[in-house]
């Protein structure tokens, strides 16, 4: 489930900055990997995923590669064609979580930080996530 979280993160930190000023991200297929550390009362360990997806000049001018992030709102951001900072409140599957993140754009590579507190079953949790993306070549057909 978090694992999923920071993947729709990174997915928003792109469709939003589609939103309001061209990225500096360069079309094509796309490498993104997040690794999540956490911080609460029971020991949990690191979680890490790697994902590929096409994106196109299409995609990013409009913004249609986002992950919907159901049950989250964005409540604040800054963006720009190098970068952006937002923050998100969210409750999803009865965890409330606030995120504030920031990411930068290379062209062909692109890296950020989430930071998140959340209240889990398992108690009050934080957690901080260090993304990072790069461009693997064109899209396959």
């Amino acid at each position: 489930m978090i694992i999923r979280i920071a993947a729709a993160a990174l997915s928003a930190s792109l469709a939003l900055s589609a939103a309001a000023e061209t990225p500096n991200i360069e079309p094509g297929e796309w490498e993104n990997t997040s690794t999540i550390t956490f911080t609460s009362e029971m020991p949990i360990p690191d979680q890490s995923d790697t994902t590929t997806n096409c994106i196109t000049e299409e995609d990013i001018n409009s913004g249609d590669f986002m992950q919907e992030m159901e049950g989250c709102t964005v409540t604040e951001r800054d963006i720009r064609s190098d970068g952006m900072e937002y923050a998100m409140e969210c409750n999803n599957g009865g965890m409330a979580m606030t995120m504030a993140a920031s990411m930068e754009f290379n062209g062909d590579t692109m890296e950020g930080t989430v930071k998140g507190e959340m209240e889990s079953p398992m108690g009050p949790m934080e957690m901080d996530v260090t993304m990072s993306g790069r461009r693997l070549g064109d899209c396959e057909d």
